[in-house]
């Protein structure tokens, strides 16, 4: 039995998600998230009021998190402490909207408005809160706290002249509120993560791979229809023998005796992705294991992974991650790898939460600075990239590991890859 965790000071029971399966499921995560975990993040983050404003055309990303997944005319939608400190859960929307508001069972008030527009009743709704800090969803490095059109921006200005100079980024209260994980969603990701290991380590065998025959698209079919009889959904998919192609689709390129065969794959359960890479060389002919060159390019690549691991912990900014890994392959001589190592992962492959990056500023921007809290789930990638004559050219030596940030550190979910594979 796994042990209770505690998230924002409420202590949830690890129940196994099979309990709790389909639509039900999820809303209930959304209920659980935006009424009990939600009040601690408003306090943490010194604010007032979360207002999100959304309408038809321009549909802020974060709007089926809130009950509804289209809105027509404009709507607000409002989490927020009053002055006596009661937790209020209001939504304003047209009177043809408000059914799904309704049914979500997120908000405590849904005001119907007709001609007259959300205008006097989000006017209303603020004097009564009259709250000090509003959050509102617009920000430069974080997508799904940018959903805040500029025109709907300036109607806000427009119809609360007094309280737009008390408007924040939403940013830091976004990050917070959906890169933790309920137990219900690290319940999902974990399985998810243990079954795509699993058919990712019968593929990479000599009963499935045959060297000289087998191409790319027969190790994808075999992954696919197993993904599918465990009940798997796809939501990234690489394969790659010999060179790098990058994020490239499986091709009919046959895999041959002294290839690096690398998979990055994704796979969802109950809504839940997994993100796991892992590299095999397929043995050459009179080869009983791979030459020794080959398995120093992995012992470093491991040796990457595993300092980025070592560094986390709640508090820490997510870019000393991406630091670790770093720093250690260029210590050993290799080229910085072109991307950060690692990213959130949950109902997206790359989900809500801080970014283990470096610090390029137009790129990545704030971020990678982000804390990393107990709760969030994550794929840690640093990669060794080299042009290596003997592999073909230029190869990539992939490893991706999913985990769950602890108070004491890290939790991996599932087993990590120890050694480099071997196909016979």
């Amino acid at each position: 039995m796994r042990k209770p965790i505690l998230l924002l000071g409420v202590l949830f029971m690890m129940v196994p998600l099979s309990a709790q399966e389909g639509t039900d499921d999820l809303a209930a995560v959304r209920r659980t998230r935006l009424s009990e975990l939600l009040p601690q993040v408003l306090k943490d983050k010194n604010i007032d009021c979360w207002l999100t404003f959304t309408r038809e055309g321009a549909t802020d990303p974060l709007l089926s998190q809130l009950g509804s997944n289209h809105m027509v005319a404009r709507a607000a939608l409002i989490f927020a402490h009053d002055r006596q400190g009661n937790y209020r859960r209001v939504a304003i929307a047209a009177s043809y909207d408000v059914t799904p508001l309704e049914s979500s069972a997120l908000y405590d008030t849904v005001i119907s408005y007709k001609q007259e527009g959300v205008r006097p009743h989000l006017q209303q709704i603020m004097a009564q809160l009259d709250p000090a800090v509003i959050a509102v969803n617009r920000s430069r490095d974080v997508p799904m706290a940018d959903g805040l059109t500029t025109g709907l921006f300036d109607y806000l200005v427009e119809v609360l002249p007094e309280y737009s100079l008390r408007f924040t980024s939403s940013e830091e209260l976004i990050l917070s509120l959906f890169s933790r994980k309920l137990p219900a969603e690290i319940a999902a990701v974990r399985e998810a993560a243990e079954k795509t290991q699993l058919i990712l380590r019968e593929a990479f065998t000599s009963k499935v791979i045959k060297p000289g025959k087998t191409t790319e698209n027969d190790v994808a079919d075999y992954l696919r229809r197993r993904a599918e009889e465990l009940g798997m959904e796809e939501s990234c998919f690489s394969i790659v023998a010999g060179p790098m192609r990058g994020h490239s689709d499986p091709s009919d390129r046959v895999i041959q005796p002294g290839d690096l065969l690398r998979a990055d794959i994704c796979f969802k359960v109950r809504g839940y992705s997994s993100d796991i890479q892992r590299t095999a060389y397929v043995l050459r002919k009179g080869e009983r294991k791979a030459p020794d060159f080959v398995l120093r390019l992995w012992a470093d690549m491991k040796a990457a992974n595993l300092a980025a691991l070592a560094a986390i912990k709640p508090g820490v900014a997510a870019t000393e991650v991406d630091k670790a890994g770093r720093s250690l392959l260029v210590s050993r001589g290799y080229e910085e790898y072109p991307h950060g190592a690692g990213h959130s992962i949950g109902m997206q492959v790359h989900d809500i939460g801080p970014l283990p990056a470096p610090d390029w500023p137009e790129r990545y921007g704030s971020v990678a600075f982000a804390p990393l809290e107990p709760g969030m789930t994550m794929a840690i990638e640093p990669a060794l990239y080299i042009d290596e004559p003997r592999l073909g050219g230029y190869v990539n030596f992939g490893l991706e590991e999913d985990i769950l940030v602890t108070e004491e550190g890290y939790e991996m979910l599932g087993e990590a890859q120890e050694e480099l594979w071997v196909i016979k």
